[in-house]
């Protein structure tokens, strides 16, 4: 579904959510799902007269399987460049202990069924991140704690993507981020006060509904409130 104009977010798809940005420079994707959804996203694409081919760039907000499964499958059938920060490169690539490091023994439990379960996608990106950038007119943003390399793209006053830095509940409420996912809730907290710090008026989870209406400040409520 279109949200506001020129950004969708692809409904249907498993795992994570997956965000097309269509206005701007360039046409790019954000988080890939689980694997198995990509020709359902080049589908989507498809059904509103783009070309997949357009696709310049796809951003992954961190390496967790359900954001990066289809990321392999989209860049061929695509050719768009992979993006990563260099804290979660290592994991994409397939390295499990970097993958696990840091991560809480729940986390660790999990992860350790679920490599038997599935496949994890070993992808070598196009673009490694190391700071804070610009990239197809937003600011790319290192927003560590539920990783050490989650990223959050954000187009000033508009609309920013956070990955897992937040949840929203049904109804597009603000939530923290989970503590028993993530790996540092220091950094965590510190990541929601910078994204609390900026003004937009679309917050857009890895999980839940989107955050429209005064998106920015619900998130500055959110860290009032933080318990």
């Amino acid at each position: 579904m279109e949200i506001i104009s020129g950004v969708h977010k692809i409904d249907g798809v498993s795992g994570a959510n997956c965000y097309l940005v269509t206005s701007g420079p360039e046409m790019i994707l954000i988080d890939t799902g689980l694997s198995g959804n990509g020709k359902k996203i080049v589908e989507y694409v498809t059904g509103i007269g783009k070309n997949p081919s357009e696709i310049k760039y796809i951003f992954l907000t961190h390496s967790d399987m359900d954001h990066i499964g289809s990321a392999m499958e989209l860049k061929r059938l695509t050719g768009a460049k992979v993006i990563i920060h260099a804290g979660d490169a290592p994991a994409l690539a397939g390295n499990n202990s970097s993958r696990l490091r840091n991560k809480g023994r729940f986390v660790k439990i999990l992860m350790a069924i679920l490599s038997k379960l599935m496949h994890f996608p070993q992808l070598e990106p196009d673009i490694v991140l190391k700071e804070n950038t610009d990239i197809a007119s937003f600011k790319v943003l290192n927003t560590p704690g539920h990783s050490e390399g989650s990223i959050s793209l954000y187009l000033p006053g508009k609309v920013i993507f956070v990955g897992d830095a937040l949840k929203s509940d049904a109804n597009g409420n603000p939530k923290p981020p989970s503590k028993a996912l993530s790996a540092d809730m220091v950094q965590a907290k510190a990541s929601v006060q910078t994204i609390a710090g900026l003004e937009y008026d679309l917050l857009l989870v890895g999980h839940g509904a989107p955050v429209t209406s005064e998106a920015s400040t619900k998130v500055k409520n959110l860290l009032a409130n933080w318990k």
